[in-house]
């Protein structure tokens, strides 16, 4: 935009908007960050990163700096009164579907820490002390004010993106319910120092007829993050040693320092709408749910990933892509909710059944299903995020092999070549494995689009792809177009939409 002060204001920078920037950045798009906040948080927070979420930080140039601040697990162990029960290992499960086959602690500061120190290496920093009081859209852009010490700055952008978390102002200016519930339990977060029957370096469940904890593992040694349920009968301000009971009954274990305590109201709500006009919201402002599961930090992260091109797209003149980040992140968001209702409310339900079934069937059962192959791989995927995929997108278009519009490209390694290196480039980009036709090699000259050739083997073939197959991804690892042989015609009308 001609005249304008920035392209792109972002609420918030938490590791949400900290990732949009840094690859709006990185795509030459400029950016405003704004933060009510004197800097990164102090407190932990949110601690898992998935695989997928490892993925985008590989295509951003931050993934191996993120694998020297975290810990690897692979492993869950249930607890039943005290006794190990169960064990669940997700070792190896992965190994041929991602660079990164295996859960992962990376800490919420440790993160904005990363991207912060990343931005500023690109010469962008974070207005701290600063907040979104208010904004206005027509149709040439937004006005968004700025108020920082009492001053206000009113900043003019092409876009606006709200990561300002669940009491978003963006959302609220825009008027757009967050609707859903809260559960009526409250519940506590430590970080503490501990040993016991629970296994460093695992995620340990506990469960008993009223009440369960899980204990993950944080990047240092011997250190464990415990989730529980807090007494209702006692007031929120009798601290840490009003859960000392539970956490150390049975031998569990014996904490001997307490590094961060906390209570908290869980909450299961999606915003009725993801954009609204040159305003779109992400993270907890759009979707909040309980922590347990280890999705919400990745699920916001993906949001980032998927809207940065499209809103770089929109700056260059090219907006129709921004119409397609509502219908393919808001009903991932929906069914994570929903998914994690469920579970949540089966772990938490005082009822005599859900009890039997915390206490009996699932440390019977569940040992017994995870001996397949299949089943541990299912797990993995999902709580990885590597099966998520936009089917119904109107980017997702055709099948070649056993991969279709709208999938992850499924990743590639082999004889010094793996093609998730690719897409550093964070670019619209052609994948062919095997022998690419000539005039597709004219066609990627005429558009300027990056051709990319692999060797087709057995790995390929696994992993779904078909033999000298044109694969048209997208600037996030998802298959855009696949055709099982060139059709120009039809990459003709694709690339016309939507490059």
């Amino acid at each position: 935009m001609t005249g304008a002060d920035t392209d792109v204001v972002i609420s918030g920078a938490g590791p949400t908007g900290l990732m949009l920037a840094l690859w709006l950045t990185r795509l030459g798009v400029r950016v405003r960050v704004a933060d009510l906040k004197p800097g990164p948080v102090q407190e932990t927070r949110a601690i898992a990163v998935q695989a997928r979420t490892l993925e985008f930080y590989d295509q951003l140039g931050v993934g191996d700096a993120a694998m020297k601040l975290g810990r690897h697990f692979a492993a869950v162990s249930l607890f039943v009164r005290g006794r190990r029960r169960a064990a669940v290992s997700l070792r190896g499960v992965g190994d041929d579907l991602t660079p990164h086959p295996y859960l992962y602690i990376l800490t919420q500061d440790r993160n904005e820490e990363l991207l912060v120190s990343e931005l500023a290496r690109l010469g962008v920093s974070v207005d701290w002390n600063t907040e979104v009081t208010g904004l206005s859209q027509d149709d040439t852009g937004v006005s968004v004010t700025l108020r920082r010490a009492g001053q206000d700055e009113v900043v003019r952008a092409a876009y606006v993106a709200g990561c300002d978390g669940a009491g978003s102002v963006v959302r609220h200016a825009l008027g757009i319910p967050l609707s859903g519930g809260t559960y009526t339990q409250r519940f506590f977060v430590a970080d503490v120092d501990a040993t016991g029957a629970i296994r460093d370096g695992d995620l340990n469940l506990s469960l008993t007829t009223h009440r369960f904890l899980a204990f993950f593992p944080m990047p240092e040694p011997g250190r464990h993050r415990v989730v529980g349920e807090f007494p209702p009968e006692l007031d929120e301000a009798a601290g840490f040693e009003a859960v000392r009971g539970q956490i150390e009954a049975d031998g569990l274990a014996r904490v001997s320092q307490v590094h961060w305590f906390a209570t908290y109201h869980v909450h299961h709500r999606v915003a009725d709408r993801f954009p609204q006009g040159r305003a779109f919201i992400r993270g907890d402002a759009g979707h909040v749910h309980t922590p347990v599961g280890g999705q919400g930090m990745n699920t916001g992260l993906g949001d980032a990933s998927n809207l940065a091109w499209k809103l770089e797209q929109g700056v260059r003149g090219r907006p129709a892509a921004l119409n397609t980040y509502g219908p393919e992140r808001r009903p991932f968001a929906l069914s994570l909710v929903n998914t994690t209702d469920r579970v949540f409310t089966t772990i938490v339900n005082p009822s005599r059944l859900a009890a039997w079934v915390r206490t009996v069937l699932a440390p019977t059962v569940l040992p017994r299903v995870m001996r397949f192959q299949a089943a541990r791989r299912f797990l993995f995927l999902t709580v990885s995020q590597t099966r998520l995929h936009y089917p119904d997108s109107p980017l997702s278009r055709g099948r070649a092999g056993r991969t279709m519009g709208g999938m992850r490209l499924p990743w590639v390694r082999g004889a010094g070549a793996d093609n998730f290196a690719a897409l550093r480039s964070l670019s619209w980009q052609v994948h062919v494995y095997g022998t690419p036709q000539p005039a597709l090699l004219t066609w990627c000259g005429v558009r300027d689009v990056p051709l990319h050739v692999f060797a087709f083997g057995p790995v390929a073939r696994r992993a779904g792809l078909a033999e000298n197959a044109v694969y048209l991804v997208r600037p996030d690892g998802y298959v855009g177009l696949a055709q099982p042989t060139l059709d120009r015609t039809a990459l003709d009308a694709y690339a016309d939409r939507w490059l």
